[in-house]
């Protein structure tokens, strides 16, 4: 595989101003509940889907944009189990270990589920 380095100089230029933008709201924002949403925000799904569109093509860039929903997905059922783990272990690094492998696992079976859907409207479309 080979690596473009203006490509990965651009995804990390997107990706870095997205999430200090995000950083800079945060700061702002006086409810700090609230000001999770911002923490939530797509900066990187927006810089690897703005780059495959332009290095490569929509369908790139959709597929990026598929993976992301299932990786946001999985982040819902992080967020959910750390926040459980957190009341119920009184250990925010253990709840947060616990959660990041929910988020990877639950990630994983969003995917395949996604493409699994969008495999059966391919056939019955043809």
């Amino acid at each position: 595989m080979k690596v473009d380095i203006r490509d990965l100089g651009l995804r990390f230029i997107f990706g870095g101003l997205a999430v200090a933008a995000c950083y800079v709201v945060l700061q702002f924002v006086p409810s700090k509940s609230f000001a999770g949403i911002f923490a939530a925000f797509p900066a990187v799904m927006a810089a690897a889907v703005i780059m495959a569109g332009h290095f490569g093509s929509s369908e790139q860039a959709a597929d990026i944009a598929l993976g992301a929903s299932a990786g946001m997905l999985g982040c819902t059922f992080c967020v959910l189990t750390a926040t459980f783990c957190m009341q119920h272990l009184g250990k925010w690094g253990l709840s947060l270990g616990i959660a990041l492998v929910v988020w990877f696992f639950s990630s994983y079976v969003a995917i395949m589920l996604m493409q699994g859907l969008l495999e059966k409207r391919k056939e019955k479309r043809q």
